[in-house]
């Protein structure tokens, strides 16, 4: 733990004491106090950042000035608070750290000698984890992708679909998988979507995108019923609003989905609104034909953009997929709270609860005593390739279960 160092930021002198004793007893190497009224007016200590930021109790008149300066001055770091600070500095943390990308190690009431010891264990763990991540990211050409590119790329078959599994949260089991768009590039590696996807940015790019992965995606669906018999699992496809419009589209993905010998119920069309969907008679239509068809609806980032509580009202939606920004702070109080309604709600409706990004041991658990149903993300796997996905479910056969806890 000699590598550790701590900026406290305590307004109240006899706290600052009994913190003093609790760093002697962990051997931490280097704490700043900002304490004093003249410290809160000054840049936060120069230097590189600390490893992890108590907020214990601050001066209510000059301590979100001082937060804000915080956030800016230092690159990345990992943060506790103490419950007592009041609501508002609280939201403002909250935001701050969203904002910023630093790292939120959770909240105390009255901080001990061993929970001390693990937090500033945890706190050196995510430097490093983010310091890798960091030095490991493939660096992308010097000149920024073009929309040529991308489309050229779709023409050569460079777009390729990954694959995220899907896991009940009751059973372990991987009950269906996400199908992602990845940039297979000849210089530059696999590329993610922030790549490359917001050059797509009109009906037609989206149907290119679509019909890429639909027809790449299917063809896996096809291998795994032949090699796997009984296989149950679900596909979903991401397809933007606008795309329902089109009087053709319900015709051709059905067309599609029969050519491929895929059964349509293992078929879902995550539906996302960067622009708000427009129910027109070829909008309804389509909706119609999937859902007779045997298509499974999904309303993809709920609770975020146009995606609201008026769409599972309007649309005969079979899934919801609450948004990954609420998973990330999932142990809110009120984030906790919008999950609850957002549970009894899915219930109500008789609709799947699939919960998005879940990175952590403590947001699964939470999750589940939820009531979550279906969750995803690098808790459980990271999206794949179709092959590595086959030997995924070859190895685990029927059973499918997921790694953790």
């Amino acid at each position: 733990m000699s590598l550790v160092s701590v900026l406290l930021l305590c307004s109240n002198a006899l706290r600052v004491q009994r913190f003093s004793g609790l760093f002697s007893s962990t051997g931490v190497a280097r704490v700043q106090t900002i304490t004093w009224d003249s410290d809160w007016n000054r840049l936060p200590p120069a230097g590189p950042a600390p490893d992890l930021v108590i907020c214990d109790s601050l001066p209510s008149a000059v301590a979100i000035p001082y937060l804000r300066r915080l956030f800016e001055h230092y690159g990345f770091f990992s943060m506790i608070e103490c419950e007592a600070l009041e609501a508002p500095v609280r939201w403002g943390l909250a935001n701050f750290r969203g904002y910023s990308g630093k790292h939120y190690l959770g909240s105390y009431k009255d901080l001990e000698i061993a929970q001390l010891h693990e937090l500033l264990r945890k706190a050196v763990l995510v430097k490093h984890k983010v310091a890798s991540r960091r030095r490991d990211r493939v660096p992308v050409d010097k000149e920024p992708l073009t929309q040529s590119e991308v489309l050229q790329a779709l023409q050569s078959h460079q777009i390729v679909p990954y694959f995220q599994p899907q896991v009940c949260l009751k059973s372990r089991r991987i009950t269906g998988v996400e199908t992602l768009a990845r940039w297979s590039h000849p210089e530059h590696g696999v590329l993610g979507p922030k790549s490359f996807l917001a050059l797509l940015d009109d009906p037609e790019h989206h149907r290119q995108l679509f019909d890429c992965l639909l027809l790449q995606g299917l063809k896996l669906q096809r291998q795994l019923s032949t090699r796997m018999p009984g296989n149950d699992l679900v596909f979903s496809y991401n397809i933007e609003a606008c795309q329902l419009c089109d009087p053709d589209f319900a015709r051709q993905v059905l067309l599609q989905v029969g050519a491929a010998g895929v059964p349509a119920w293992q078929l879902a069309l995550e539906v996302t609104e960067r622009e708000a969907l427009v129910l027109d008679l070829p909008g309804i239509e389509n909706i119609s034909q999937l859902v007779k068809g045997g298509v499974r609806l999904s309303l993809d980032d709920f609770g975020t953009g146009h995606s609201s509580i008026l769409r599972l009202a309007q649309i005969p939606f079979a899934q919801v997929k609450l948004d990954a920004g609420f998973i990330g702070n999932a142990l809110g109080t009120k984030e906790t709270r919008i999950i609850e309604a957002v549970v009894a709600l899915a219930r109500a409706l008789d609709v799947e609860l699939v919960a998005e990004g879940v990175e952590s041991d403590r947001q699964l658990t939470h999750l589940r005593r939820l009531g979550v149903d279906v969750a995803q993300g690098y808790l459980f796997y990271k999206p794949m390739d179709g092959a590595t996905l086959f030997q995924l479910l070859q190895g685990q056969g029927r059973a499918r279960q997921a790694p953790g806890p």
